[in-house]
């Protein structure tokens, strides 16, 4: 077997390329295996003990509902939501299709009216419903249709850099 880049011919240069193939392929395996690694949350209800509950006698209005999430991807994604109310909040979920069937998944607060929910979807799903209610019966829904990217496997990833690289060199030297 010979290695075939600018038609050099040397066993150094076979293992040198082979040792950085090594460290390509273990550098993406761990930045994948970081990247998909998330705590674990609590649950999600309910939010406050009876106790903390507030509730405003004359909140009429249902809470705002933002949507910070601006894409998602094929698989898991952290999906975004600011939701504000003067009352406490009862109801906070994110409803999707997973694998053909509805899934409703709790929303988790994080800081400063943020509430975060790990979300599994996968194409031809696009459209991601999030309702919340407070503790005066107020309820409201709100959705987003999203054009759902498809995420390569750990493979393709590595070798569509290796080629970069491979084509960056020749480019460089050819």
């Amino acid at each position: 077997m010979t290695f075939k880049l600018f038609n050099i011919n040397s066993r150094l240069l076979k293992k040198f390329a082979f040792a950085f193939l090594l460290l390509m392929l273990t550098l993406s395996a761990g930045r994948c295996a970081f990247a998909q690694s998330f705590p674990m949350l609590p649950p999600p209800f309910p939010e406050n003990s009876p106790q903390e509950e507030r509730i405003v006698e004359n909140d009429r209005a249902p809470p705002q509902v933002e949507i910070l999430t601006t894409e998602l991807h094929e698989g898991k994604n952290v999906f975004e939501v600011r939701i504000t109310d003067e009352s406490s909040l009862r109801t906070r979920e994110v409803k999707y299709v997973h694998n053909g069937q509805l899934r409703v998944d709790g929303l988790f607060r994080d800081q400063n009216n943020v509430y975060k929910a790990l979300i599994d979807i996968q194409a031809p799903s696009r459209v991601v419903m999030v309702t919340a209610g407070d503790a005066n019966g107020n309820i409201v829904s709100d959705f987003r249709e999203y054009e759902i990217t498809e995420s390569q496997d750990i493979f393709t990833q590595v070798m569509d850099r290796l080629s970069q690289m491979l084509d960056y060199f020749q480019s460089l030297f050819g």
